[in-house]
């Protein structure tokens, strides 16, 4: 790490940059965007596979139950006892062989009643027969034909085969082909039925890709394009897949170019052979949209990563101008031009350390002609802070100066039996006392209580009768400690705007009630209270943290003083009833001794 830290500590930073440029964000991002395309075009293939897999099991329900009505006819009809009456029969007259054909309809009912069905076809070997279009002659070539042979060897089970329709000019069809036997299982007929092409065309048709139903000799039985119907998929090449009941999915190549193949066995009911369902899913077909999307997306990487490239060359090459600007200026400053300043500009770093260098040129400059004046500078200090003290000194009062003549006041009115004057007096220097002695420390409630009644003691004197109060007995607030100068500023604010607006009796009352953890200090008077609307602005004031001139700032002060120490819990409340008088609750947590004021 030392050695990688001293190589790149020599790199210009723009050199730096482009490289880190180059890690961190080009081969990532290009990387990335790499893998996600080959990502997409996997789940693009996968997706039209699964999508292909599911319509190719579809398309096998519906082959199976239209392939079903067929075979439930060919069982009819192999155990149709009046057919085989019909076909056994030596005729003499061609008009017993039409009486016998108008009694027996079933055949040509059966195409009428299932859309399924193209046409019924019955061979049999009875030269006293005539030919209809349901009941045919066997022919001299027919035993010769493949498909009957098959179908004689299989005693009875059905095979399908794509053969030609003597009733559509020969035309091949897919077919169930079932020899019937009489109850002595010799040989009655060869059962032909021919499924109606139409219905097997409307399966395949809404399919996206080339679908086929095959043989299981690989002959087109039926197909999405109709062309290709009787061709061979020998080419294709495709996997052994009969009696396999799930899907298989081959790579192989149709008219030269790479396809996904779906092929899908079933074996019809009673059935001697198989039928295949493929469907051929082309590559390029299902790349083309991943691949609009992966030149878009290439596109936008490619825009990005050159945009940012030339951003960066942008952005590093101001950076090393002003970083070589700089420079500059700090060499001609260690040459000793003092008077020099940085003139590079910004609020970034380098402006941050351009405004920096000029104040600490600026200081060093200072700092320099401040040495050469230090003798003359240190005398001028030393007689500066006399004259401080000097004058600190006179305005200086003494309170023990003021405490005895005070003291003096109140002998003197013992003296002359005014009683009432030396309480007072003395009761204004216990208070001046309180005042000049208080500190940050938490106090006793007890000796707060004490300050509140001899402050209002002298109120006493000044309102006479007019005015009367009571406090909480001292043993209530037994061990309870509050911040100084709490209460006496809500008192001393109940007689200022309640007592001395009224003209009867004032009264002033002060209420203790303990809870669990905390205590309400609840000061009441019957001065003529405050509206609603007054009330409000003075709670909104009291978390006003600028003072305004004329408001009540004493309560201001004591309420914030209380959020400040306590938190955001406690503090006033104020209620009032107009005529009534104004109630002020302070609320305050037990143990307030533990806070640190």
């Amino acid at each position: 790490m030392k050695s990688i830290t001293r190589i790149t500590n020599n790199i210009q930073i723009k050199q730096k940059l482009i490289l880190s440029y180059l890690l961190v964000v080009f081969v990532p991002v290009l990387t990335v965007g790499l893998l996600l395309t080959e990502s997409l075009k996997d789940m693009a293939v996968e997706h039209a596979v699964a999508q292909s897999v599911n319509n190719v099991e579809k398309i096998k329900k519906q082959v199976d139950e239209t392939l079903k009505i067929p075979t439930d006819i060919s069982n009819k009809i192999y155990f149709d006892k009046q057919l085989k009456v019909l076909v056994s029969r030596n005729y003499e007259s061609t008009l017993e062989v039409f009486r016998a054909y108008a009694d027996y309809t079933e055949l040509n009912d059966y195409v009428q009643l299932y859309k399924e069905l193209a046409n019924i076809r019955f061979y049999v070997d009875n030269p006293t027969l005539l030919e209809n279009w349901a009941i045919f002659k066997l022919g001299p070539d027919m035993p010769g034909e493949v498909w009957y042979k098959e179908a004689l060897q299989k005693r009875g089970k059905i095979g399908w085969y794509f053969i030609p329709d003597p009733t559509k000019k020969d035309q091949r069809y897919v077919s169930l082909v079932r020899p019937v036997y009489y109850d002595n299982m010799s040989f009655c007929g060869m059962l032909v039925i021919t499924v109606n092409p139409a219905i097997l065309h409307s399966i395949i048709n809404q399919e996206p890709f080339e679908t086929m139903i095959l043989s299981d000799q690989d002959e087109v039985l039926a197909a999405k394009n109709p062309s290709l119907v009787g061709s061979s998929m020998k080419h294709l090449q495709l996997v052994d897949s009969l009696g396999s009941q799930d899907a298989q999915v081959e790579d192989t190549v149709y008219e030269g170019k790479p396809v996904k193949v779906i092929i899908q066995s079933m074996q019809p009911e009673n059935s001697n052979n198989h039928l295949r369902i493929i469907s051929i899913v082309p590559l390029e077909t299902i790349l083309r949209a991943s691949e609009r999307i992966s030149i878009f997306a290439y596109g936008i990487i490619f825009s990005s990563l050159l945009f940012a490239l030339l951003a960066i060359f942008f952005f590093s090459g101001a950076l090393t101008k002003r970083i070589g600007l700089l420079i500059r200026d700090i060499r001609m400053v260690a040459r000793g031009d003092l008077n020099h300043s940085s003139m590079v500009q910004g609020t970034d770093e380098i402006g941050q350390l351009s405004r920096h260098f000029n104040f600490m040129v600026k200081s060093v400059d200072e700092l320099m002609k401040r040495v050469d004046e230090a003798q003359r500078q240190q005398h001028t200090l030393e007689l500066k802070q006399r004259e401080i003290k000097f004058k600190m000194l006179a305005n200086q009062v003494n309170p023990h100066f003021l405490f005895n003549v005070l003291e003096t006041i109140r002998m003197k009115a013992v003296v002359q039996e005014e009683t009432e004057i030396a309480d007072s007096v003395r009761s204004l220097g216990k208070l001046l006392r309180h005042n000049l002695e208080i500190g940050q420390e938490a106090v006793s409630l007890v000796s707060e209580i004490d300050l509140v009644r001899t402050y209002l003691q002298i109120q006493k004197f000044r309102f006479g009768d007019k005015l009367s109060y009571e406090l909480p007995d001292p043993e209530e607030a037994e061990g309870i400690l509050i911040l100084p100068m709490l209460l006496q500023p809500i008192v001393e604010n109940a007689i200022i705007h309640g007592i001395e607006n009224i003209m009867g009796q004032g009264m002033v009352a002060v209420r203790l009630e303990r809870r669990m953890t905390d205590f309400a200090l609840i000061v009441s008077d019957n001065g003529p209270g405050i509206d609603m609307d007054k009330c409000k602005r003075i709670m909104n004031l009291l978390d006003d943290p600028e003072e305004e001139e004329g408001q009540r700032i004493g309560l201001r002060n004591v309420h914030q003083r209380i959020q400040l120490y306590y938190g955001a819990s406690y503090g006033l409340s104020i209620s009032s009833v107009p005529e009534q008088g104004t109630t002020v609750h302070i609320l305050l947590p037990l143990g307030g001794g533990n806070i640190d004021v």
